[in-house]
């Protein structure tokens, strides 16, 4: 949990987005900075997000060199990151088919 500006943030991890980051220690770090970065860096415009475009328009993307991770937020006195998927450019967009 961190704390920025008066607020609180969480991040928190689907199972299948914890799998991935079992194998990949290192994104997991790049993501959570760059989640830190977003909430209250100097800089949040250097992070490569963008909104998920159609049905899930609540969803963002963040691209870390070849990887993607799909998140969304839910706000409050503590904003919660649901980290929902992570994986491979191609691997990501095929598996948002099963998310609801």
């Amino acid at each position: 949990m961190g704390r920025g500006n008066g607020f609180s943030y969480e991040i928190q991890y689907t199972k299948a987005a914890d799998r991935f980051f079992e194998n990949h220690e290192d994104v997991r770090s790049e993501y959570e900075e760059s989640i830190k970065e977003l909430l209250i860096g100097d800089h949040p415009e250097k992070i490569d997000v963008k909104r998920i475009k159609g049905k899930r328009n609540s969803y963002y993307r963040i691209r870390l060199n070849n990887y993607r991770v799909i998140y969304t937020v839910i706000n409050g006195k503590i904003i919660v990151i649901s980290t929902l998927l992570a994986g491979s450019r191609g691997d990501v967009y095929k598996k948002m088919t099963g998310l609801k």
